[in-house]
């Protein structure tokens, strides 16, 4: 008398549609998180403009606490190297411009950041100082404004 067993044959591995599933959801997340990756990165690239522009900025604010901002105030009359000189990997120039003795800009144009969407592009920061008052800043310029600074 023989004894029959039975054998169960446990499964191994993954099905085909459980495969093709993973996958599905790994594209659809990749697809959602590629572009948020690529603005954060434009964005660290334009923070650095901004932190280039600091000491330009400041030049022009002391300038007119002094009393010396006027249409001919530059880089080097707020004692900051010409603006070709004032540079970094994402920034090709910062040059610092009065444009009266109440006001003045800062423009920052970028550079290398193999993103079309900045590259050569320009953020403007404008002063707007009022006599007794506090200056205020203004952001503007080429760069799309969702990579634009707050101030």
């Amino acid at each position: 008398m023989m004894s029959s067993k039975k054998y169960q044959k446990l499964q191994q591995g993954f099905t085909l549609i459980e495969l093709m599933i993973v996958v599905a959801i790994v594209g659809i997340l990749a697809a959602v998180a590629l572009p948020a990756y690529q603005d954060y990165t434009t964005k660290g690239k334009v923070a650095e403009a901004t932190s280039m522009s600091e000491t330009a900025r400041s030049g022009l604010v002391i300038a007119f606490n002094e009393g010396t901002l006027s249409a001919t105030t530059t880089n080097t009359s707020i004692g900051l190297l010409a603006a070709a000189s004032v540079t970094s990997k994402y920034v090709k120039s910062v040059t610092a411009q009065g444009t009266s003795t109440t006001a003045g800009t800062v423009t920052v144009v970028m550079q290398g950041t193999n993103d079309t969407t900045v590259d050569t592009k320009n953020i403007v920061y404008t002063l707007t100082c009022v006599p007794g008052a506090q200056c205020t800043w203004a952001v503007s310029g080429t760069v799309p404004t969702k990579f634009l600074p707050k101030t």
